[in-house]
């Protein structure tokens, strides 16, 4: 498997229509959008690539965008000598295909997505990764790879500083 830019592989549309992540806003956005996106500069998406060279398949995706946040709505520990608001790294959209959930991929993409998130923190000044869960059941998934509640109920955040310290970047 390996991750490359949306715009990098340009995905065919038989690659992104047989996409399932099982949520079909997610299927439709990749299949639909993320190519307008990139385009727009409105978001980055990264693609999962996994199978053979000559016959790729999306395995994943994520997208990521620049935000902020309130720090009234962040932890103490996010918001102490923060500026108002608070910068950060939106990731709008994330996504594992039906085929391969399960299979440890989802924990992958999304250390990938936190390594990405530091690497545009650092050119563009960004102290947390600020994602809105698109169900109960997602954010739960981004609490158990310790993601923070906020104070809106789908909505988690991590802090940058945390990625960088671990990883010496």
């Amino acid at each position: 498997m390996r991750i490359a830019r949306f715009d990098e592989i340009a995905p065919s549309k038989a690659q992104r229509n047989a996409f399932d992540c099982g949520e079909p806003s997610l299927n439709r956005w990749l299949a639909t959008q993320a190519g307008q996106s990139m385009e727009s500069r409105d978001a980055v998406t990264y693609l999962l690539m996994d199978g053979p060279s000559d016959a790729e398949v999306i395995a994943g995706y994520y997208c990521l965008a620049s935000g902020s946040i309130s720090r009234e709505t962040t932890p103490t520990s996010m918001a102490r000598r923060a500026p108002e608001p608070i910068p950060a790294v939106r990731m709008g959209r994330f996504a594992i295909d039906l085929a391969v959930q399960g299979q440890g991929w989802g924990a992958e993409l999304l250390r990938e997505a936190l390594l990405s998130a530091v690497s545009g923190g650092k050119l563009i000044a960004a102290r947390v990764m600020l994602v809105d869960a698109i169900s109960e059941e997602a954010r739960n998934f981004y609490v158990r790879f310790g993601f923070t509640p906020s104070i809106h109920p789908l909505q988690v955040l991590y802090d940058l500083r945390i990625v960088e310290a671990s990883t010496g970047r």
